[in-house]
């Protein structure tokens, strides 16, 4: 009796049908070797068998081939784990604030017309000795007055990412600061007229609010590097090749360079970001800031250049140093976050990358020699930067991402809305009487639904939000541009109808923040006074003073005087 094998078709033959003959072979393997003879070679009968036969190779190949495969996705994905992971312990972090009312403190972003919002990130350089390390690196280690920022620059990432905005603030600005606790210290202060730098000694958090206080400009987060990171920073980029106007030896900071050309790395790096009195007008507020700016449009051209950002070894290897080198807030505590933003930094142009100074004007009360106060037109600068205005006439990227190209499907689809068809419950969820009255008449009067209705929240909100159900996202963006409510504001629900809770961070006006609609900027106005220049001026050399910057000694004399203090770039 025959078995037919599974699938075999009708008529053909199986491939393990049992033919009559006079002697049976021994079936299986073992009785094979017991027979004490192999199994003579045949022609596979039938066709499928035949088949199998000439593929059983080729599959055992693919079989191989997928096992190895396999083997090298699991130990490389274990490796990129082990990597990201280690990146990921590396990083330090703090709060960007710990208060009740966060909004208040730090502002809030206002939305594009496509729902994007700009970011706001305060870059801290420490002045701190907290471990053995800075402290060999000079300054005062150990003082009891805590750490202080040395640099202060808001970073500005348009809603776009199509240009970016870099305003340095003087460390020696006097103006009114804000009351802050540091979360990890416990360190207060009831705020008052002081110093913008002493607020780093109650958190970088405080720093933040400090700026926002002073400008206006919504801040959403920091990156706070002190003198070790700057050493580890630079030596990782490989250094910034710098151009110097004549020779200098700047004795507080150690600074000692030839005219001409150096790469600056390492100590030579942070010895040049410390030089306060050699470069310029002399002055810590114009000389200093100016050639800080020219240093990060060395490091930001070299990075360009190298192709840094697509070279995944060399990207490690500065997102390691960059990881232990600084203290970041919440909001930037993974590595993939600070990559992503590399990123953004690597799509805009260096035309389109804008260094400036806020304007600031000389202190003239006695005893306050060096300070500075702010201008009386700095607020032109301010609000160009919180109105997203660019500060550059470049050409963007004409590169359309898909982020773009999504965003500019549900703008077009946003527009295509019937106002008149959309109804919103508005509740307000804040304790100021009238809120969701106001923004109620303001959605009609726009012409959304007269069958729009308002109330009062259940609950008290803890931010603006805009609820949308199923299948309504373009009615949702269509509202939320009217109201210049930002992307994050809004949520997919499970029911239908849209829900505008109106939160503690909307306390009056009918549209978000300023709204949606942004002032006219004159740019050229904002920009007088402020130093500014873009990353796009790569090969500027940095102006040595000829002043008498030290008693007695201009830095080319301190220079000369000096033959036995090594060049710093030797």
């Amino acid at each position: 009796m025959s078995r037919r094998r599974r699938g075999a078709a009708a008529g053909e033959p199986a491939e393990d049908a049992v033919e009559p003959g006079p002697e049976p072979e021994p079936e299986g393997r073992a009785a094979r070797r017991k027979a004490g003879k192999r199994p003579a070679a045949q022609a596979p009968a039938g066709r499928g068998a035949r088949r199998r036969a000439q593929s059983r190779p080729k599959r055992k190949g693919l079989r191989i081939v997928a096992m190895v495969t396999g083997m090298a996705l699991v130990v490389g994905g274990g490796a990129v784990a082990y990597l990201y992971f280690q990146l990921a312990g590396n990083i330090k972090s703090e709060a960007s604030f710990t208060g009740d009312d966060k909004a208040a403190a730090l502002g809030v972003e206002k939305a594009d017309p496509f729902g994007r919002t700009p970011l706001n990130l305060m870059l801290i350089g420490s002045d701190t000795r907290g471990n053995a390390k800075d402290c060999k690196l000079g300054g005062a280690c150990g003082d009891a007055a805590g750490a202080r920022a040395d640099v202060e620059m808001l970073v500005h990432f348009s809603a776009d990412r199509s240009n970016i905005s870099v305003m340095s603030i003087p460390r020696d600005l006097m103006t009114q600061l804000p009351e802050c606790t540091d979360p990890k210290t416990q360190a207060h202060t009831a705020g008052g007229f002081g110093q913008i730098n002493s607020t780093l000694q109650y958190g970088p958090g405080c720093t933040d609010t400090a700026i926002h206080k002073l400008t206006g400009i919504p801040v959403d987060g920091f990156a706070m590097v002190d003198f070790g990171g700057v050493i580890d920073m630079s030596n990782a980029v490989g250094g910034v090749n710098m151009c110097f106007t004549d020779r200098l030896y700047d004795k507080n900071s150690g600074l000692k360079l030839t005219k001409g050309w150096h790469d600056l790395k390492g100590k030579a790096a942070l010895q040049f970001l410390r030089t306060r009195d050699s470069f310029g007008d002399g002055s810590d507020n114009v000389g200093r800031t100016s050639a800080t700016h020219l240093f990060f449009t060395g490091m930001i051209n070299q990075l360009k250049k190298a192709g840094t950002f697509t070279d995944l070894p060399a990207l490690y290897k500065i997102a390691n140093a960059a990881t232990n080198a600084l203290t970041v807030s919440d909001n930037l505590d993974t590595p993939l976050k600070l990559v992503n933003l590399a990123r953004e930094l690597n799509k805009v142009p260096t035309n389109r990358i804008t260094f400036t100074t806020m304007k600031n004007t000389p202190d003239t009360t006695p005893g306050l020699s060096g300070k500075v106060l702010e201008a009386a037109d700095a607020h032109q600068l301010f609000d160009a930067i919180a109105d997203d205005q660019p500060l550059t006439k470049g050409k963007s990227s004409s590169k359309k991402t898909s982020s773009d190209k999504a965003q500019a499907s549900a703008a077009k689809a946003a527009a295509n809305v019937v106002r008149s068809t959309v109804a919103v419950s508005v509740e307000n969820g804040t304790t100021v009487s009238g809120r969701a009255a106001d923004v109620l008449a303001a959605l009609k009067e726009a012409g959304y639904s007269q069958e729009s209705t308002s109330g009062t929240s259940g609950t008290p909100a803890s931010a603006t939000s805009l609820t949308y159900g199923p299948g309504q996202s373009a009615a949702a963006q269509s509202v939320a541009g009217v109201l210049g409510l930002p992307a994050k504001s809004l949520h997919q629900g499970t029911s239908d109808g849209l829900v505008l809770v109106i939160g503690p961070d909307w306390q009056s006006g009918t549209t978000f923040g300023k709204g949606a609609v942004k002032k006219t900027v004159d740019t050229q106005a904002a920009l007088s006074g402020t130093h500014s220049q873009t990353a796009g001026t790569d090969r500027q050399c940095v102006p040595v003073s000829t002043e008498y910057t030290q008693p007695g000694h201009t830095p080319q004399m301190m220079f000369d005087d000096h033959p036995e203090v090594p060049d710093s770039a030797s």
